[in-house]
């Protein structure tokens, strides 16, 4: 194993999130690999949590709480990135890693020592993460998406590959060109499926459904999305999601709209090839009868395989 761990710092933009922050809290405290700095970017809180983040901050001098700056709208995407563009211009020390998480999440306390040996173990690591569980009819399970892709809700950059990709978009979708751009340029994405957290605000819970697939819609027109690609994916999300059929229709309308109004797509012409062809792959495995995915399997050898693996003794 790899000697002397990585770097990092975390950067968690917030907002009204007093019911779970002191979890997340906590669980950065706890860590075995702790970071070097965490910024808590507080984007215009009512309800305590600022003042519950400050509690910490002057418990503990490498935690620091700023202001996100300019008001907006309730919205997905832009909003987030922005206040963790103004947390990483913040940071006092420049670290290998740098985190984007949530406010709403509790991870184990090896959590981040794990990420980091990853980062050690491969240098072209680029972006690594675990799986969310949410809690959903009594049950802890996986947060729906694709488990080649990290969850934005916690997702580990190295500082060069962060660079490379230009930063993260302030945009829906971010969490998805992010990956496709460090893919195009050669870097790794791991996502360690035996490393858990608990994310107990699902995405988009403060947003009516409807407003968040027509979002949804238009942040997949950005990426660069596969019109056969996004129409079957609305098919499948009509099936899925509750009410029956409108929220597959809204999405698909908020793509349509974006296209028809030839709306500007993401400025990365290599994240939306690299996606396209995954696309590309997807549904040929789909026509095939095969659920195939152009980036091969999702990735589960992490440290928790390397404590037994021979190479390790």
């Amino acid at each position: 194993m790899p000697g002397a761990l990585p770097t990092y710092a975390v950067v968690t933009p917030v907002r009204d999130e007093a019911d779970h922050f002191a979890r997340t809290a906590e669980s950065i405290v706890s860590q075995t690999h702790r970071p070097q700095q965490w910024v808590v970017v507080d984007d215009g809180s009512t309800d305590g949590t600022r003042e519950l983040a400050e509690r910490y901050a002057a418990e503990h001098d490498w935690i620091e709480v700023i202001a996100a700056g300019a008001e907006h709208e309730r919205a997905r995407g832009a909003p987030i990135v922005r206040a963790f563009q103004r947390g990483y211009g913040a940071l006092r020390e420049q670290p290998e890693v740098v985190v984007k998480l949530d406010g709403d999440l509790f991870l184990p306390a090896h959590y981040f020592e794990w990420v980091a040996q990853t980062f050690a173990r491969d240098p072209r690591a680029g972006i690594v993460g675990g799986v969310a569980l949410i809690p959903e009819g009594g049950r802890w399970l996986p947060e729906r998406g694709n488990l080649l892709n990290v969850n934005g809700v916690a997702k580990a950059y190295r500082v060069a590959c962060l660079d490379d990709i230009g930063g993260l978009r302030p945009s829906m979708g971010w969490d998805g060109i992010d990956e496709y751009g460090a893919r195009a340029r050669g870097w790794n994405v791991r996502v360690l499926t035996e490393l858990t957290l608990l994310h107990y605000k699902p995405r988009g819970s403060k947003q009516k459904p409807l407003k968040a697939r027509w979002e949804e819609g238009r942040g997949n027109a950005y990426m660069g999305y596969l019109p056969s690609w996004l129409l079957l994916r609305a098919a499948y999300r009509a099936l899925v999601e509750k009410p029956p059929l409108v929220g597959g229709l809204v999405l698909f309308a908020g793509y349509a709209w974006a296209r028809l109004r030839r709306l500007p797509q993401v400025d990365d012409a290599h994240a939306r090839a690299e996606l396209r062809a995954e696309q590309r792959a997807r549904l040929a495995g789909v026509f095939r009868g095969r659920a195939g995915h152009a980036v091969g399997r999702a990735d589960g050898d992490g440290p928790a395989y390397w404590a037994t693996s021979p190479d390790s003794r």
